[in-house]
């Protein structure tokens, strides 16, 4: 085969490929059932006599000449029929009529042939439709696809009112959940958007600008803003609602948790106690009861849903909403451990010994990234140096101090590294003679040696976990006495039950990870990847 001819066939394959792909994009314009290119959408409504109560509504706010224009719609009509159980008084109020319509029309065009499931579109009025190949929300889309020469027609049998969305339904509740209710409205706040503020002058002395009164004033819900934005209408959840109780049956499991005044059960206990329960009712997506068995929480926690206990529903703009009598949440998964990672420290013993302190990055025995903190090697450290971090917003309850330090460092001799673990209130720092900061610690755990663990009269390092205080037996253990001790008193909100570390307050500590009593290169090293304090449930 000469050249030519090659050049020539492969030629004609592209054009037929072309002419395929052109076609292929006709056959799905032309999907349409009745096309009239020569009308508007407008036009079109007005000539179907089964769509003249609609289009009067359409005439009434003026949108017969917005949809007879240039630009492109998707209009879901309902017939008269379906428009016959419509509120008289939304048809006589304006406002409520331009809502009403506005949920019926989108500014682009969908076909049902390029409908996909889970499909949203938004309409005029700023509400989403779920849209598929024959419903359009609980409508029937009875005539699909007459497409006219500024968009389509969808004629459905039944009007498409805007629905609430989840926030706007939480907040039109009445007697059915109003705690719950009440702990949203409470979250409602306000702050100024210099951005969105109008500027009335400047200020001659600092050049800052000064706004009008009552402009950028921004409306934000704050539990939205951390858990779910339920009042976005382009994000989907499933949404639980407590009745007033199992709101108060949930909270009164965690509000030991959140002591603020020993033994009173003040407001900002109940305000924390229920941001604890009202934090996992949120779930991405939307479920209907069939799907609760396997449903997790924005914040991962189990959501322990039956349908049994559903007092009512509500299909909303972005989702569903379930009122409930019942959410039995596990309260392991509510209260959970606390992490203190080695190499996040908040300060040290003293502010001079930087080239003394090594943040690690490498692999454990399992291949999992290990990141952690060490202190000393090579160089000289003053006796009991140590890390510390502070700790916020503890619950109120006991702890196993469960620890992990790994002593992978290669000296000529295995080398056992002795630490202890203690923990102190929050005071003004006190900085002893030579400017080393003296540690608050009042509940001390006895001194560990984290050493590597000889396998066969080699030395092993040792990647376990470690509560304390460690018995004998294990690779870490106590240098003196077995038992922790504490120095609190009344006045302290920490200290020690059954040799665990307590919180009796809601507050903020600090934990001292501080090395040997020596000033012997080596001898005084302090490391550890992470601490995990973990709430005994009681």
């Amino acid at each position: 085969m000469n050249s030519f001819k090659t050049k020539y066939i492969m030629a004609l394959l592209l054009v037929t490929t072309v002419l395929s792909a052109c076609k292929k994009q006709w056959d799905d314009r032309t999907a349409a059932v009745d096309q009239q290119l020569d009308k508007t959408v407008m036009q079109q409504i007005q000539e179907n006599g089964n769509l003249s109560t609609f289009s009067g509504y359409l005439t009434k706010l003026g949108y017969d000449k917005l949809l007879a224009g240039s630009k492109t719609y998707t209009i879901f009509a309902p017939t008269n029929q379906a428009l016959q159980g419509v509120n008289q008084a939304i048809v006589n109020d304006t406002a409520q009529l331009k809502k009403f319509v506005n949920n019926h029309i989108v500014a682009q065009v969908y076909l049902t042939n390029a409908a996909q499931a889970g499909l949203r579109i938004r309409t005029l009025g700023g509400k989403n439709l779920s849209f598929n190949t024959t419903t359009v929300d609980e409508a029937t889309i009875t005539t699909p696809n007459l497409y006219v020469k500024n968009g389509v027609i969808h004629v459905i049998d039944k009007a498409i009112p805007p629905k609430m969305n989840i926030s706007e339904y939480i907040r039109s509740l009445n007697g059915v959940a109003d705690l719950h209710k009440a702990y949203i409205l409470r979250q409602d706040t306000t702050f100024i958007d210099t951005s969105k503020a109008t500027v009335q002058s400047y200020d001659p002395r600092t050049g800052k600008p000064i706004l009008v009164p009552n402009t950028g004033v921004v409306n934000i819900n704050k539990y939205f803003n951390r858990v779910a934005s339920l009042a976005n209408e382009d994000s989907t959840y499933t949404y639980f609602v407590l009745t007033d109780a199992a709101y108060d049956a949930e909270r009164n499991k965690v509000s030991k948790y959140f002591t603020t005044v020993t033994n009173s059960n003040d407001t900002t206990l109940n305000i924390l106690a229920a941001y604890n329960v009202l934090k996992d009712v949120a779930v991405r997506g939307s479920f209907a009861p069939a799907g609760f068995n396997s449903l997790t929480s924005v914040n991962n926690v189990t959501v322990p849903a039956s349908q049994g206990a559903i007092v009512q529903s509500y299909r909303a703009s972005n989702g569903m909403v379930y009122v409930v009598n019942s959410m039995p949440f596990d309260i392991k998964q509510k209260i959970t451990p606390i992490i203190i990672e080695g190499e996040r420290p908040s300060f040290f013993a003293r502010t001079d010994a930087n080239g003394s302190i090594f943040y690690r990055s490498r692999r454990d025995d399992k291949g999992v990234t290990l990141k952690d903190i060490m202190i000393g090697t090579t160089n000289t450290l003053p006796a009991n140096f140590f890390a510390a971090y502070k700790l916020t917003n503890l619950y109120t309850c006991q702890y196993r101090v469960v620890v992990r330090a790994v002593n992978d460092i290669n000296f000529s001799t295995p080398t056992d590294i002795v630490e202890s673990f203690n923990f102190g209130q929050i005071t003004a720092p006190v900085v002893g003679a030579n400017g080393t900061i003296v540690p608050n610690d009042v509940v001390k755990f006895p001194s560990q040696r984290i050493g590597p663990v000889l396998v066969n009269g080699s030395p092993f390092v040792n990647y376990e976990e470690l509560t304390l205080p460690t018995p004998a037996n294990r690779s870490a253990t106590n240098v003196a006495g077995n038992n922790p001790t504490s120095t609190a008193t009344a006045a302290n909100t920490i200290g020690l039950t059954g040799g665990n570390f307590t919180v009796t307050k809601r507050t903020s500590v600090n934990m001292y990870v501080v090395g040997a009593n020596s000033t012997t290169a080596n001898a005084n090293n302090v490391t550890f990847d992470y601490v995990k304090l973990v709430p005994i449930i009681q």
